[in-house]
């Protein structure tokens, strides 16, 4: 009796074996990419070095933050540009690409404030691109080779971005502190 039940169980996972092969593909995904040589120096870095931005934001009063949507520096945001030259291989556009880092407030798409000494709270720094509308860093919207590229012209090209107060609440007065970091996109 005890072979007939192995006989079964055999059976059995053969079938069960037989039905896992026999399951069709659902689709099929086609991953495409370009690899260019292209390459420029970044603010007069060599192409390749690390090219590190420091930004100062202007000090603005807790009242310009009062509410939830508000911006300090609207009228004129801290310019945030890079310079790119000496820029070879066949690419005529460029962006910066920011990352989708721990610094990036999944909901808003903003900057956290990171500061560790006496905090502002209810404040973030929102990035800007050349046409003033906010990029959000969870996806780079408003932030695309196709919607914010500068033009590579004779080997040099000019980013522009912007960075401003954002405030989530209402705010209270203290230091603010973040970063984000870029990758150059060319294409």
């Amino acid at each position: 009796m005890k072979s007939k039940f192995a006989a079964i169980a055999i059976a059995t996972s053969l079938l069960g074996l037989a039905s896992i092969g026999a399951h069709a593909a659902d689709g099929t995904i086609t991953i495409t990419g370009t690899v260019t040589d292209s390459t420029c120096s970044i603010n007069g870095i060599a192409s390749g070095a690390q090219a590190d931005k420091a930004v100062v934001l202007p000090t603005v009063s807790a009242g310009s933050l009062a509410t939830n949507g508000a911006t300090a520096g609207t009228s004129s945001p801290t310019d945030l540009n890079f310079s790119l030259s000496g820029c070879t291989g066949p690419a005529t556009k460029a962006i910066a690409s920011f990352e989708n880092g721990t610094n990036v407030d999944q909901t808003t798409g903003n900057l956290k404030n990171t500061a560790s000494t006496g905090p502002a709270t209810n404040v973030q720094v929102r990035l800007l691109n050349s046409s003033m509308q906010p990029i959000n860093l969870t996806n780079n919207s408003n932030n695309t080779l196709a919607s914010n590229a500068a033009t590579i012209t004779s080997g040099n090209a000019l980013l522009k971005y912007f960075a401003q107060y954002f405030a989530t609440g209402k705010a209270t007065s203290g230091a603010v502190n973040t970063s984000v970091q870029y990758t150059m996109q060319y294409q």
